[in-house]
């Protein structure tokens, strides 16, 4: 059990959890307590530190598409708000699923960490008091950054994990983030 905490802590460092040449990281978290939890044995490290740190991702990506929502000047980027939001939600569900399957616990140590893919919550503040043109070039960056890193992500699974729902998942986040890629592209 240590060795996958270990494991754990590694994913989150790889995946740049608490990096930021504006931030000072966060002081290192103690490992967490696996102890109490009988993993399910078809998932591995790699799997459950993506699943863990996907439902936050999603989580603040689906807040910040209801602002969009809302808020966009261009009604293209609206519906394309809105579409994207109804598979994030979807995802959420999926990954919500995965975790209790994995038997991991509900738990987001990436609270409050400024990583690859995710705002700060300052940046959203400011997203949140930003109107017009200026609300739709900045959503439209913030998404691409969350899109282009939820691949790198998920293509690690592709390669690294083990639960095949969990890799079938990925596969299908590859190719449905892909293809909002070109639809953003297009706006």
């Amino acid at each position: 059990m240590k060795a996958l905490a270990c494991a754990v802590l590694l994913v989150a460092a790889l995946t740049g959890c608490g990096s930021s040449a504006a931030s000072t990281p966060p002081a290192a978290a103690p490992p967490p307590t696996v102890s109490k939890f009988a993993v399910n044995p078809s998932f591995n490290a790699t799997d459950l530190a993506w699943i863990e740190l996907m439902i936050p991702m999603d989580d603040q990506l689906i807040r910040v598409l209801g602002m969009a929502q809302k808020q966009a000047a261009d009604p293209a980027v609206r519906t394309f708000a809105t579409q994207v939001s109804s598979g994030h939600k979807t995802e959420v569900a999926q990954f919500v699923a995965l975790r209790t399957r994995a038997n991991w616990p509900a738990k987001n140590p990436h609270e409050g960490h400024d990583m690859p893919g995710m705002m700060t919550e300052p940046e959203i503040v400011t997203l949140g008091k930003t109107k017009g043109a200026a609300f739709d070039q900045l959503f439209e960056k913030n998404l691409k950054e969350h899109l282009d890193q939820s691949i790198v992500l998920a293509r690690s699974i592709t390669t690294d994990g083990k639960d095949a729902e969990t890799k079938k998942l990925a596969a299908s986040i590859m190719t449905s983030r892909a293809a909002q890629l070109k639809q953003l592209a297009a706006l």
